[in-house]
Order: structure tokens, then C-alpha cells, then sequence
């Protein structure tokens, strides 16, 4: 029984640590399924509390950064506007989250964005945490893929191309919003849009 505890523990701090890293971390589900099978550790507790635990790491994430552009590079007006127009949209965002993250898709970048604009990380919380719980549990509740050893979960995922491929798309998307003006094209394109349904 403890030492069924030690190993889940270890498992949250692992889910902890690999989703504060920006990018090229194996997905949280993997590790999971590599303590669940080799040390035959209860899918529940150990996939909810991965969740939660990864949702902590992603907060850091999140929160680093929020540094960045903070003191690295100064905020500007193209960041407050997203932040505005999302923060308006809370609900709308924290629903996206959830359903984002039901797919076996990497969400580092959408935490590195949402840092940099700084947008309200409740609901997007709730949505991530939720979202994560259903997905991981039945990734790993229906995984047939054993690893050898814990090195052989990076050693999988480093050979996957496609999953490198996601990382850099990803990574990419989120230099975006700091080298490209496109939110005022996109934004003033949208409130136009919302400007002209009010009036009808």
C-alpha cells in the first residue's frame, strides 16, 4: 500500500515537472500508462491526479510566460486586445479548453499564449482540468503500449516525427503573437462583424 502511494507520488511530481517545460515533453498520458502498467497502480487515482497535477505544472508555465512579456518584451496594445476580447469570453474559453484537451493533442502552446496575454486562467483551468481527467484516463485505460523502462517513454516519444511536428507547429503559433500585428486585423474584423448584428 505505501509503496503503491510513493510510486503514484512520483508519478504526480513527474506530470508536475514535464508540463512546466515549454516544449518536446512527452504528453502527461504516457508517463501515466507507464506506472500504471509497470507498477499496477489504480487508473483513477493515478489519471485524476495527474490532471490535477499537470494543470499545475501548465499554470507555471503560464505564469513564466506572463514574465516574458512583462520584462523581456513590454506589453502592447495587440496583447491587451486579445486579452479584452477573451476575458470577455471566459465560459467560451474555458469550453474550448475542455474540448481541446479530449484530443491527443500537446497544450503547451495554448499556456505559453495565454501567459503572454495574460488572459483569466480560471476557466480555462476548469476547462483544461476537466478535459485532461477524461482524456488521460482513457488513454491509458485502453493504451496496449508497455514500456521497458521510464527512459523508454522519451525514447518513443523523441522518435515519434509527427509528435515533434505538433511541438514546433505549436511553438510557432505562439511566436506569432509576438512578431506578427495580425490580432487588430482579426479583432477590428470581428467587432465590425458584432457592431453590425447589434444594429440589425
Amino acid at each position: 500500500m505505501l509503496e503503491d502511494i510513493g510510486w503514484t507520488l512520483l508519478a504526480y511530481g513527474i506530470a508536475l515537472v514535464i508540463n512546466m517545460i515549454p516544449a518536446f515533453m512527452p504528453s502527461t498520458w504516457m508517463v501515466l500508462a507507464f506506472f500504471h502498467i509497470q507498477f499496477d497502480l489504480p487508473i483513477l487515482p493515478l489519471t485524476l491526479g495527474g490532471a490535477l497535477f499537470s494543470g499545475f505544472g501548465r499554470i507555471v508555465l503560464a505564469r513564466a510566460s506572463s514574465l516574458y512579456t512583462r520584462y523581456v518584451r513590454k506589453r502592447d496594445k495587440e496583447l491587451d486586445e486579445i486579452k479584452t476580447y477573451l476575458d470577455r469570453r471566459r465560459n467560451r474559453v474555458g469550453l474550448a479548453m475542455f474540448l481541446y484537451c479530449l484530443l491527443p493533442l500537446p497544450t503547451n502552446s495554448l499556456f505559453v499564449a495565454a501567459g503572454m496575454i495574460e488572459v483569466s486562467m480560471v476557466q480555462a483551468m476548469i476547462g483544461f482540468w476537466a478535459g485532461r481527467a477524461i482524456a488521460d484516463t482513457f488513454y491509458v485505460w485502453s493504451t496496449s503500449k508497455a514500456f521497458g523502462s521510464f527512459g523508454g517513454v522519451f525514447e518513443d516519444y523523441y522518435q515519434d516525427w509527427r509528435a515533434i511536428a505538433l511541438q514546433l507547429l505549436g511553438l510557432a503559433g505562439a511566436l506569432v503573437l509576438l512578431v506578427v500585428p495580425w490580432p487588430r486585423w482579426v479583432f477590428r474584423w470581428i467587432n465590425r462583424g458584432e457592431r453590425s448584428q447589434t444594429r440589425t
